[in-house]
């Protein structure tokens, strides 16, 4: 099956025939991208000019998005005044975050998807190859959302390939493990200092030794994941000079998996004996709702909305904080974008329609509401991150806001966007090592050899 391209012209086309008309279609043809604001998040203007309830139309337009509370809040909003706005109907379908991917493809194939889909990095770019989702580069050109340039440019380069544009920011992440919660507490009654701004790797790894308390079951530090692509780059990007790349877990290009290297031996050799010291935990030693949360972590790494979810279920039990990840022993930032989108479906029989309520869902008020409706983190939105509702929740996603604005660095896809594969390998043989079953030095070339495997591969059709 090939792409369908929802080109200017076939959009414009689409206007007339649901009764905008010619004269409609030139007004759009005339529009072009507004300026930044250069305050908070500008509330999405109403869809319509006026202020009268809308004739109801016949089209009717779905919308694809997980069922949960946090993901769900944000679209369910945005649909109704969209609806309220338009008279066009928007109907909602939840689909199991874990089925999302299925579902889509399988949708392709029967032509029964919904006209707006949901996704994440992981199959956003193999989904695009497969035809599933509409390009919207030329809707872009010809009708942006009146705030698109106030998003990051990291994160608009972040969601294309082969410099194609399908989809606006959903759920934006700067790292997986990219803001250390502590503890306040328990460093206090420690006697301990808390991190700062500007810490390093070996800061932290000094105040994890001195908190962690083995005959107590205290760790002095924990990430959420070590072993995915893109939290193992998070974290493994910190290290190596600032203006190289030798940190990353794969190439540049995305076509060579560069695990089997002396800086890669130095972040396995120090991740490997915190375990060992009973530093940081293993599996094993992993509890329902977290360590951290039940105060058996002096210090956590997680996302930036993880602090949100921590200090709710936290509930003043005891003192939190957060700080940014450490930079390395040469002053490396670590950062990998990643995250989930809205994306056209290639076979939406109402793409204008589609498009209007899809620009509603890109507005930096749909990031604000994300947070204060969704408890999530913002899309891809300055003012978003910066607003001061926001950052009263979290004040994470305000400091997150120097890394965005310095520029994210990208998802670690292949280049064939065979990322799920790959992963599932990655995955599956470095958890060898995290658990003491196999040596880095023994082990590593035979995750380079399996992983290299599938990104030999040639890209999805």
């Amino acid at each position: 099956m090939q792409r369908k391209q929802i080109t200017r012209r076939s959009f414009l086309k689409g206007l007339a025939t649901v009764g905008v008309g010619a004269a409609g279609a030139q007004i759009l043809a005339a529009c072009a991208p507004a300026a930044a604001p250069s305050g908070g998040a500008a509330e999405a203007p109403s869809t319509t000019n006026s202020s009268a309830a809308p004739a109801a139309t016949d089209v009717s337009i779905r919308v694809q998005i997980p069922p949960d509370v946090g993901q769900s809040a944000m679209p369910r909003k945005f649909s109704e005044r969209y609806q309220a706005d338009t008279g066009v109907e928007v109907i909602i379908e939840e689909v199991v975050y874990g089925e999302i991917e299925t579902k889509s493809q399988t949708g392709y194939i029967s032509n029964t998807n919904p006209d707006l889909l949901y996704g994440h990095h992981r199959w956003l770019f193999s989904g695009f190859l497969k035809g599933i989702y509409g390009e919207i580069g030329e809707m872009l050109a010809s009708d942006a959302p009146a705030d698109w340039d106030d998003i990051y440019p990291s994160i608009i380069a972040g969601n294309q390939l082969d410099g194609k544009d399908f989809s606006i920011p959903g759920v934006v992440h700067p790292g997986g493990n990219i803001a250390v919660m502590y503890n306040k507490t328990m460093l206090a009654e420690k006697g301990l200092p808390e991190p700062e701004a500007g810490w390093t790797m070996n800061d932290w790894e000094e105040l994890a030794r001195a908190a962690a308390d083995s005959s107590a079951g205290v760790f002095g530090m924990g990430f959420d994941g070590m072993n995915s692509f893109h939290y193992y780059s998070n974290t493994s990007r910190s290290f190596g000079a600032p203006d190289s790349t030798a940190s990353w877990v794969m190439d540049a290009e995305g076509t060579t998996l560069t695990y089997n290297t002396d800086l890669h031996r130095e972040i396995a050799n120090w991740y490997i004996k915190l375990m060992d010291d009973k530093v940081a935990p293993r599996k094993a030693d992993a509890i329902d709702g977290g360590l951290f949360v039940a105060g058996l972590e002096a210090t956590h790494a997680t996302i930036v909305g993880g602090v949100t979810t921590a200090l709710a279920a936290i509930d003043g039990k005891f003192d939190m904080d957060a700080v940014l990840l450490p930079v390395g022993p040469q002053g490396r930032q670590g950062s990998c974008y990643s995250g989930n989108m809205h994306m056209l479906s290639s076979q939406s029989e109402h793409p204008e329609e589609a498009w209007g309520l899809l620009k509603l869902f890109s507005s930096g008020e749909a990031g604000v509401s994300m947070v204060l409706d969704g408890k999530l983190q913002p899309n891809g939105h300055k003012s978003a991150w910066t607003d001061p509702q926001v950052n009263e929740v979290n004040r994470m996603f305000g400091v997150s806001d120097v890394l965005l604005t310095a520029g994210i660095e990208p998802f670690p896809m292949p280049k064939n966007t065979r990322f799920t594969e790959a992963n599932d390998v990655f995955r599956n043989e470095i958890d060898l090592i995290w658990e003491g079953n196999e040596t880095y030095d023994a082990y590593a070339p035979v995750i380079e050899e399996r992983v290299n495997a599938v990104l030999q591969l040639d890209r999805p059709s």
